[in-house]
């Protein structure tokens, strides 16, 4: 992961890896509810602006989450 990867998606990609043993649609509905019970509303945004072009550093399960 690059040193300029924002801190949200640092965060969201390390919610993806405690989740990761899960099976793919429960891990990003549970990645999803953690962001949007734990997040402050402008860290959603944030998120939800990277969802139409990603950062190459967004785990793929943190992307699939931020979609939904």
């Amino acid at each position: 992961m690059s040193a300029d990867v924002s801190p949200q998606v640092r965060m969201a990609n390390d919610i993806a890896i405690q989740f990761a043993h899960l099976p793919s649609r429960q891990a990003e509905r549970e990645v999803a509810h953690h962001i949007k019970m734990f997040w402050d509303p402008r860290m959603r945004a944030e998120i939800d602006s990277l969802v139409d072009s990603p950062p190459q550093d967004m785990d793929p399960l943190a992307l699939a989450a931020a979609r939904l």
